[in-house]
């Protein structure tokens, strides 16, 4: 646990070591109060600079930010997103925007979005209040562009916004913390918002779409497992080249082109080539469970005492506490 009273500076001076060395017991997270707006919010700031992903949890009836850092990562280059035949023709008659509703994308992902029932999701009010406050987090916090973002995915006949995400940038690396789609009415628009954000990602030259935990459907958009130790590498290097994550104007959000960019790029964009692929697509989980489901469960495994006490890099003998 990150102690209140522990300076800013020291955690950030301790969390390398602690993505570096790994959490006690073979942990993935790191608590900490969120009594302190201010302070929550340059805590979510730090821990993405050093390749956490902030999330919220429920403990002993009390809500904690939470600062995930996995075992193993699941990483995408934008530009190698897989691209299907059923996608490509559901894309038809929808289209992507940024920042256009952040309100009602968190609205929808609170409603439809959980981990074992209705109302069971850790993208709770007081994290959507921090990741907002990070854009007013200054020196010497404010660091390689991080900046908090929703992605929306719209019907464009009916206006209806069918499927999105929260997610952030920090330099070229964009990472989703967590989505929804209105699958019931609208079959597939999970896996057309995907596709679509990562045919954007790409044009706007991002270098690594962090998907965060291991699940089917993010393989088969074309993620791929790296160990953290890669990915603290990667977000290190990354972090140094800032990008904005703009929202795309007129027909640059338009879903179909957009995929079919990407498609006559020569860029990978078929799923559709052997069985063991068609079987593994058909047994992928709905995209609106994504992060929620994953990191809710393990969340609730690793819901025991935290040790006071973690260790930190060999040369310096000594142990602090956070």
């Amino acid at each position: 646990r990150i102690p209140d009273a522990i300076p800013l500076q020291d955690v950030d001076r301790i969390l390398p070591h602690l993505v570096d060395e790994g959490l006690p017991d073979g942990g993935e997270f790191l608590v900490a109060s969120m009594d302190d707006n201010e302070r929550a919010a340059v805590l979510v700031a730090l821990l993405i600079w050093h390749g956490f992903l902030p999330m919220a949890g429920d403990i002993y009836r009390e809500t904690y930010l939470l600062g995930k850092i996995h075992e193993e990562r699941c990483v995408l280059h934008p530009g190698q997103t897989h691209i299907g035949k059923k996608a490509k023709k559901r894309a038809k008659g929808f289209h992507l925007t940024v920042d256009k509703d952040w309100a009602a994308v968190v609205k929808h992902i609170q409603k439809l979005t959980f981990t074992k029932k209705e109302g069971d999701c850790w993208l709770t009010d007081p994290i959507v209040e921090s990741y907002q406050a990070v854009a007013s987090v200054g020196s010497p916090w404010s660091r390689g562009g991080i900046a908090f973002h929703s992605v929306e995915l719209w019907h464009t006949q009916s206006g209806e916004l069918v499927a999105g995400e929260i997610g952030y940038t920090c330099g070229s690396t964009y990472s989703s913390c967590t989505g929804f789609c209105v699958k019931d009415k609208y079959s597939g628009a999970g896996t057309v918002q995907l596709a679509a954000l990562g045919c954007w990602l790409s044009k706007s030259g991002f270098e690594i779409w962090d998907l965060g935990m291991k699940l089917d459907y993010k393989i088969e958009l074309g993620g791929h497992m790296i160990p953290r130790s890669q990915w603290a590498a990667r977000i290190r290097h990354l972090r140094e080249r800032p990008l904005k994550l703009r929202p795309p104007s007129g027909t640059e959000g338009d879903a179909h082109l957009l995929l079919q960019e990407l498609g006559a790029k020569g860029e990978p964009g078929g799923l559709e080539g052997s069985d063991s692929k068609k079987a593994a697509v058909a047994s992928a989980p709905p995209s609106d469970e994504r992060e929620a489901k994953s990191d809710g469960r393990d969340l609730k495994r690793d819901r025991k005492p935290i040790p006071k006490e973690v260790p930190v890099a060999p040369s310096e003998k000594k142990r602090v506490e956070l």
